[in-house]
């Protein structure tokens, strides 16, 4: 039995999540990787690609995945090699940005784009 612990909406973004999950051990599943790749315009519409793994790993991976997210996991360190710094990690968006959102979508109909990963237990809309 498998579960879902996040859902991507770009093939780059899946393939990404799938490559450091397996690197990292676990067996990953992805039953619309297929379609994804063939209309990619259409992920959103059908809910993006979930990214499941084997129910007993669930937890680990999600983890693991909540660490990478949020830039916890430092690059290996070689001798000779400067590796780059790691990006700042992710804000939650305050009230201020959400009513600006809102705003811009009332006026303009256009709001906030969505995040690449939805990690589980995550609202997925801006």
């Amino acid at each position: 039995m498998y579960t879902t612990i996040a859902i991507a909406y770009r093939l780059s973004t899946v393939s990404v999540t799938v490559s450091a999950l397996e690197a990292a051990g676990f067996k990953v599943f992805c039953p619309w990787i297929n379609t994804m790749t063939l209309l990619p315009h259409y992920s959103l519409a059908f809910g993006g690609v979930p990214i499941a793994v084997p129910a007993k790993t669930a937890a680990e991976a999600s983890e693991f995945l909540k660490a990478v997210h949020s830039g916890n996991i430092s690059p290996l360190e070689t001798e000779g090699c400067e590796a780059d710094t790691l990006p700042a990690p992710l804000e939650k968006k305050r009230l201020r940005d959400k009513a600006a959102n809102i705003l811009g979508y009332v006026l303009f109909s256009v709001s906030a784009p969505w995040p690449e990963l939805a990690l589980s237990g995550e609202k997925a809309s801006p």
